[in-house]
Order: C-alpha cells, then structure tokens, then sequence
C-alpha cells in the first residue's frame, strides 16, 4: 500500500489528470445527453416547419394580355415543373407575338409616309444651299404666284378625282344663252308678243333641266367635291397648321422659312394625304372602280383642318418652351380623360395630332366611312354631328349628289404618330419644341 501512495506521489500530475479525464468523461455525456434532446428538438421543429412552408407553398403564373379587353390567365398553385415549362413557353410566345405586333403596327403607321424635303431633313446636305432649298419648298407646298407653280396640293386632291362643280361663269353663260334662244323661239310660236303664263313655266323648266344637266354632267366626271377653298385655316382656332403653307410669293421676304417649318410642312401633308385615301377608299368598291358622284359614298368634302403640332409657341418671339413637367401623371402615361373620349395624349412613344371634317355623305353608309378611316391608318373618330342637307339649295351652286339620301356629318378625328419612325425625321429644333429624348441625351443619361 505504502508503495502506491509513495508511486502516486511521484506521478501525482499523471494521477489527477487521469481523476479528471474520467470525470469529464462522466458529467460530459450526462450534460450532453441534455444537449442533445434540446438540439434534436428544435431541429425537429424547424424541419417541420420547412416541410409546412414546401408543402405549402403556391406560385402565381401569369400569361399577360396583348389585346384590349382580352383577359389575363392568372393561376396560384402548387410548384409544378411541367406547368413552369408550359407558362414559360407560352410568356415567350406572348413577347415574340407582342414584338410582332409593334413591327406591324408600326409599318402600318409609316406605310407611304417619305420625307418630301429630302435635302433639308433631319439635317440640310449642303448647308449653304439651305436658305434657298426651304424657299423652293415653300413653293412646293402652298404653291408661287409669281411664277405660276402650283401648290402639291392640288395633285394630292386630283389623286383622289376631286373636283369643283361646274364653272359658276360657264354654266351662268350657258343659261343665259339658253334662255335668250328659248325665249325667242317661244315669242315667234306665239306671234312675236310676250310670253303667255304656260311659256313662261315651260321656260322656267327647260332652265331648271338644264342647269341639272349640267350639275349631273360634272358629277359623272369627278368623285368628290373638294379643293383648295375646302382647307379650313380656323379649324382649331390658333392652333390650326397652315394647309397648306402660305404661298411663297405672298410671304414676307425677310422671313426664311426654318427646318421647324418644313417639317411641320411635310407632317401635315402626311395626315391629309392619309384622310384623303381613307375618303378615296370609301369611294372604292371591292371591284375597284372609283365611284364617281353619284355613286359615291363621300360626296364632298366641305371643310377640313387640322391641329398643329405643338412645335412654336403662340409668341413668335419667344424662346421654344421646354418640355412641360407640370403635366399629372395620367397625361404622363398618356391617359388624360378630359382631353377626349380615347383620353390619349402625346407620350415619348407617340404623337396624338386631331383634324376636322364636314362632309357631305351617303345617308345609309355612315359605318363605311368609320371603318374607311380606320383603314387609312391610326385614326380613331372621337366626335360626330349629323344634319340635313339642303340638296336644292346646293344645287344652285352646281353640286348634284345623285338619288339616294345624304347627310351632312362633322368629325373630329384622333391620329396617333409613333415617334420610332418620325423622330429620326426631325431636325432638333423640333426635337426639342416636343421633349423628345434621342439616346445619348441627357434625359436619357447617355
């Protein structure tokens, strides 16, 4: 015994680290069995909890709408991988389809639209031949007394087969002359005395036929009743765009024509050439036959205006305005109730530009002439007006509209200009009048 004690002695270090492994050994699983109850159950708990969440857990899929008044297809439910792929691919469709519909809309809005001052949009070729180009194309547009040139408009409205009715000089010399030989003719059948009550009525009715004969004659040669005299220039008050353009030899001479000013130039001569084809395809039969008159579902075109673009301010001394920041925030999304029954106004994608029309038209064929316009390219009738017609009175002035019923109709209709293709157009004076935001501006933190 003494020689454990004395062996314990000498190695008592040894000794007690090995009192202390052991004991460490006995409370640590006693301690860690607690632990380990605790651990598991909390574990146990989240586990559970993240099995809770995975099973029930939804996902919303959506397939977004591209058409007005369509429905979008929305469904929560459980993550599925095959209804994944399937929504995946039908989103897909859904943008491939959407871009598609931007190209073709666009097209539409371009189709047959070209710069007609090619030499001075956006930007003159040769800058020291501008002055004189922006003349010659005044001169294009509204026509030069002073050498005879007449105004592109002229053409734009044979292109359609309008026409005045008969020449008001000829066909009054053309009475007259039948009146005189009528009434010679009568007096020698009655002895050369005046004409008795039932010559006179005879007369009076010979007259009548003739001046209808006349009227019917040009009605057979034209199809449409319109020329410069139907451009209304107080249409839309100040606002109205000058069609067409002032002509060059009746404008002040020390007033040179600016790129601002051919451009709106060239503009409005695209949204009347664009209202005159919808007229002229009104006109048109399925066979493809331009109607004359008689036949024709437009029969004249009284007035026509239209709204200018917001380009110079009413004071033709001030600076261009700055784009305006004031505007609420439907106008800023394009959506201003007040505005029209659309509520559409100008964005950064488009320009919404209005024109005016009074029109004399078949009765029975009103929803022809809407669908004609819709046809022609984004135009939307906002507001209508139908009166009557007083056929005879219009008669007097040589305007026959044949058999059938007609209508007197005022429209105001709502254009729509996508500015991915016009703005590559305009010269930055504009650009700027409009707030346009070109890549690589500052506005668009290029």
């Amino acid at each position: 015994m003494k020689g454990v004690l004395g062996w314990i002695k000498s190695h008592l270090v040894m000794v007690v680290s090995a009192i202390v492994i052991l004991a460490s050994l006995t409370t640590g699983w006693i301690f860690s069995s607690g632990w380990n109850k605790t651990i598991r159950t909390k574990l146990e708990a989240n586990a559970s909890k993240a099995y809770g969440d995975v099973k029930n857990a939804k996902v919303t899929y959506v397939i977004p709408s591209l058409l007005p008044g369509e429905q979008a297809v929305t469904q929560s439910r459980a993550p599925n991988r095959i209804v994944t792929d399937f929504v995946k691919a039908q989103r897909a469709q859904r943008v491939e389809q959407a871009s598609g519909i931007v190209d073709k809309v666009e097209g539409f809005n371009r189709d047959g639209h070209s710069l007609l001052a090619t030499k001075l949009l956006p930007v003159p070729v040769d800058a020291s031949q501008a002055v004189r180009q922006t003349y010659d194309f005044l001169a294009r547009m509204g026509g030069d007394v002073r050498t005879g040139v007449k105004s592109t408009y002229v053409d734009l409205l044979s292109s359609i087969g309008a026409g005045g009715p008969p020449d008001p000089v000829k066909l009054a010399t053309t009475i007259q002359d039948l009146q005189q030989r009528e009434t010679e003719r009568m007096a020698a059948e009655g002895g050369g005395g005046a004409l008795n009550a039932e010559q006179q009525q005879q007369l009076r009715k010979a007259l009548m036929d003739r001046r209808i004969a006349e009227a019917q004659r040009r009605a057979k040669e034209i199809s449409v009743y319109a020329d410069l005299s139907s451009f209304d220039p107080q249409g839309f008050g100040p606002d109205t765009a000058p069609v067409p353009p002032l002509d060059r030899g009746l404008r002040n001479s020390t007033e040179t024509p600016t790129l601002a000013e051919v451009y709106e130039w060239n503009f409005d001569y695209w949204l009347v050439s664009d209202l005159f084809s919808a007229i002229d395809h009104a006109n048109t039969p399925a066979g493809g036959t331009r109607a004359n008159i008689e036949h024709a579902l437009v029969k004249r075109i009284e007035k026509l205006s239209v709204q200018s673009l917001p380009i110079f301010p009413k004071d033709q001394n001030a600076a261009y305005p700055p784009p305006d920041d004031t505007s609420s925030s439907e106008s800023a999304a394009g959506q201003d109730p007040s505005v029209s029954i659309t509520g559409r106004v100008s964005t950064d994608a488009y320009d919404v530009v209005n024109a005016r029309m009074t029109l004399v038209v078949d009765a029975g064929r009103l929803p022809d002439l809407f669908r004609a316009f819709a046809d022609a390219n984004l135009f939307t009738v906002i507001d209508f007006d139908v009166s009557e017609v007083d056929t005879w009175a219009d008669l007097r002035q040589g305007y026959y509209y044949g058999a059938d019923p007609v209508v007197r109709v005022s429209l105001e209709l709502e254009s729509i200009w996508l500015r991915d293709w016009t703005t590559p157009m305009m010269p930055e004076q504009v650009k700027t009048a409009l707030g346009v935001k070109t890549p690589g501006s500052p506005d668009e933190g290029g």
